[in-house]
């Protein structure tokens, strides 16, 4: 006798294990949603951690300006002398333990808001056999668009800004303006730096040269308080002469007159040629590229910068109508030689020296000023003798006058 099969508590077995299966299989799915956003969280976290430890810094940056750059043909705009910028070197420098991508490079233009990338540009990379090892890469191609520099390490960076990819946007880099770099990261990393201009300021004055028996005046220049967010490196001084300019000294539109004089130095003596005046400017460079110029000075004229140092004296004698005239002839000279170009009225002294023969000598003026030309004499009217010349504290001159009672 066989018994019935009791359906209901296989059931019950049935439903127990399905729900065991349900429940393990639904803590296995959460487990592995939990394991899967713990690992997001751990990545993420890891990515702001690479991000934040990311750090470029800019090494050195040098602008030029090289005119063969601009003046090419054929050349997007084929500018003989240019204002602008027309390359840049920058040295980029990770100091981060990890590689860093740099994936576009940005400057600015002719103001802060005129931004451009930059597409060619240059990567020095080493040396091979001893020679700078460089390539060229265009940050818009997908295969080379990322500029490595490994961990500890740097790249120096060229960027032409006579690119006609850079040209053709009508973006130029002014040489007196700022200028933005910003730099971008595979990871989304902005680094950027602003370099200004340097401000030239001077002050000028008078110094004087102590040369024996006469002074000097030397020009000062002071550029020391020409100001820069970077290091001023050079110091470049022009100083223009206006004194043969024409229709008169100092007229600075007549440029063809004008002489140009060069030299450097924080702080210099600038010793004059001739009287003046003079234009004075400043140029600074600071250890970047960048310049800065002053406003032009006018220094006035100055006969003191060329002293008359050279009293030439000789004796004349010369017939008229009513016999002989003889005297003593003085022509100033500057230290350069040459008469004085605008020289003041300068007043020598003539002193009887001797009279051997107890004659009756006689000489008119004794004492008399220079003309227009640095020339001044005294008349014999009768005897043998001596005059000393006597000129400022320059030794007394004795010249031997014969007397005019003898033809010449």
């Amino acid at each position: 006798m066989t018994r019935p099969l009791n359906d209901k508590g296989v059931s019950v077995i049935i439903g127990t294990l399905l729900l065991i299966l349900i429940t393990v299989t639904a803590a296995a799915a959460l487990g592995l949603m939990i394991s899967q956003m713990q690992k997001t969280a751990a990545n993420q976290q890891e990515h702001i951690a690479e991000v934040k430890a990311e750090n470029v810094q800019f090494s050195t940056v040098n602008f030029q300006n090289d005119p063969n750059a601009w003046n090419q043909t054929p050349a997007p705009y084929n500018i003989t002398n240019s204002e602008n910028w027309s390359s840049m070197t920058l040295h980029l420098v990770n100091l981060n333990t990890d590689g860093v991508g740099i994936v576009a490079i940005a400057i600015s233009g002719t103001g802060s808001d005129n931004i451009q990338y930059v597409n060619n540009i240059t990567v020095f990379n080493g040396t091979t056999n001893g020679l700078p090892y460089e390539y060229e890469q265009n940050l818009n191609q997908s295969a080379l668009g990322t500029i490595g520099i490994p961990g500890g390490q740097s790249k120096e960076i060229q960027v032409n800004f006579t690119d006609p990819s850079f040209l053709n946007s009508n973006t130029f880099i002014p040489t007196n303006a700022q200028v933005k770099i910003i730099v971008m990261t595979s990871l989304n990393n902005f680094f950027q730096q602003t370099y200004k201009p340097p401000i030239a300021d001077f002050r000028t004055s008078i110094d004087n040269e102590n040369l024996g028996p006469f002074q000097r005046d030397v020009l000062v220049l002071d550029g020391s308080g020409s100001t820069s967010d970077n290091t001023i490196s050079n110091w470049n001084w022009t100083i223009y002469s206006g004194a043969n300019t024409k229709p008169a000294p100092g007229n600075w539109t007549d440029t063809s007159d004008m002489i140009a004089n060069v030299t450097h130095g924080k702080t210099t003596h600038f010793t004059p040629m001739d009287a003046g005046p003079f234009l004075v400017n400043l140029e600074v460079t600071d250890n970047v590229g960048m310049t800065g110029v002053s406003e032009s000075e006018v220094i006035p004229a100055d006969q003191n910068y060329v002293p008359i140092v050279n009293p030439v004296v000789q004796t004349f004698c010369y017939l008229n109508g009513s016999g002989s005239v003889t005297g003593v002839f003085v022509k100033l000279k500057d230290i350069d030689g040459n008469p004085p170009l605008y020289p003041p009225a300068q007043t020598v002294n003539f002193v009887l020296g001797s009279n051997p023969y107890n004659s009756n000598f006689v000489f008119n003026p004794y004492s008399n000023v220079t003309d227009q030309y640095g020339n001044v004499w005294t008349n014999v009217t009768s005897g043998n003798g001596t005059i000393n010349v006597i000129y400022g504290t320059f030794p007394a001159i004795p010249v031997q006058v014969k007397d005019p009672a003898f033809p010449c």
